[in-house]
């Protein structure tokens, strides 16, 4: 990672991780708006698949995450690969949610192994709280009933069966693996987390116009580059955390009464870029219009609202293939996506679309401090 410090993160207290709430009581469900400024989180985002899978993370650091995991022991990637990777074991962040102590990486990992096996896939399976009957049946397994097992399987949404399941089979190695994992991740992380906690300061301190200002919904979708969420029954809590490693992906993660959002950091927050490189926000406009699928995507919605199901079946493509399409122009700021429950709805940004000359223009006419010499 370019610019990373020698010295190892020291933990040190922050600023409160949990501050600037803003409530909600115009209606429907009451919660509240919570913002969590921890590396903690970022630490587990870096593990993802998708941390580094575009430009939206600068090259230095991108390479860093190519190197870093390719230096780790074979047995400690085949792990990486399974649990997080896979985002089967991504959940595990939720531990720190209700532990405010845990400000830094090496806090949170070594209270993860202090943890029983019991706490550890709590957190990982803190969703499953929505459905308190798997939640119980899980409890079960943990705790030494195997024969729950199949009925586990059976309630368990397909696409998260095969590495639930393995992980439920054995909690204990389940918990080893995680924490062996974490470790050796942490050798890596622990030198740059100082620079990454100063990147999310920045982001939070950027924002304090637009939670002064903004109702709750206007600032979870400002915040989240489009994502409107308009709250669910039982929830209490909707809790904010900048992420780096995440751009320019929303981690959601969700527990009984709560729903997390890890959003990408504003490329104001990002630490200086080269003076001639493009804005990142220009990159990803451009680069999301670059493509027949997602122009094909804005042309339906240019004629009106659209769910997921219903774009795929008008494009005849999966599912999973237009939620990739529509990540890349929410991120772009061209598409809005209203959340409730589980259902989702999209919608075009019409002033967006208007932005993208105006913006390409104002960065190549725009003055240079160091302008190139005449050619003779």
């Amino acid at each position: 990672m370019a610019g990373r410090p020698t010295r190892t993160t020291r933990d040190r207290p922050p600023p409160a991780p949990s501050r600037g709430a803003v409530r909600d009581f115009t209606g429907g469900s009451r919660y509240v708006v919570e913002w969590d400024v921890r590396p903690v989180y970022d630490f587990v985002f870096s593990l993802s698949e998708d941390a580094g899978s575009t430009d939206d993370l600068p090259a230095a650091d991108r390479t860093w995450l190519i190197d870093a995991r390719a230096s780790l022991p074979r047995d400690v990637r085949a792990a990486i690969q399974r649990l997080f990777e896979t985002e089967a074991a991504t959940q595990i962040a939720t531990f720190a949610i209700e532990r405010p102590e845990l400000r830094t990486p090496a806090a949170f990992v070594t209270a993860i192994g202090a943890a029983t096996p019991a706490e550890v896939l709590g957190s990982v399976f803190a969703e499953v709280g929505r459905d308190p009957e798997l939640a119980e049946l899980i409890a079960a397994v943990v705790a030494g009933d195997s024969t729950r097992l199949p009925e586990i399987e059976a309630r368990l949404p397909e696409w998260q069966r095969q590495e639930r399941m393995a992980m439920l089979v054995d909690p204990a190695g389940t918990h080893a693996q995680i924490v062996g994992a974490m470790t050796a991740w942490l050798a890596l992380f622990e030198p740059i987390a100082d620079r990454v906690a100063a990147m999310l300061e920045r982001d939070f301190a950027l924002r304090s116009v637009d939670r002064a200002s903004l109702t709750p919904a206007d600032l979870i979708e400002r915040t989240t580059s489009g994502l409107r969420w308009l709250g669910e029954p039982g929830v209490r809590r909707l809790i904010l955390a900048p992420s780096y490693f995440s751009r320019p992906y929303n981690f959601l993660l969700a527990g009984s009464d709560w729903r997390f959002f890890g959003y990408p950091i504003a490329d104001e927050a990002l630490d200086a870029l080269d003076p001639l490189a493009a804005p990142p926000g220009l990159v990803r406009l451009h680069r999301a219009l670059g493509d027949t699928t997602r122009l094909r995507i804005l042309k339906l919605l240019a004629g009106r609202d659209f769910y997921l199901t219903e774009l795929a079946q008008q494009l005849g493509l999966s599912k999973p293939t237009i939620k990739h399409h529509l990540v890349l122009l929410r991120s772009a700021g061209l598409v809005t996506v209203t959340e409730s429950g589980a259902v989702m709805n999209y919608t075009l940004r019409r002033q967006r679309l208007a932005d993208a000359s105006s913006e390409l223009e104002a960065f190549l006419v725009s003055d240079s401090d160091d302008p190139a010499p005449d050619a003779r």
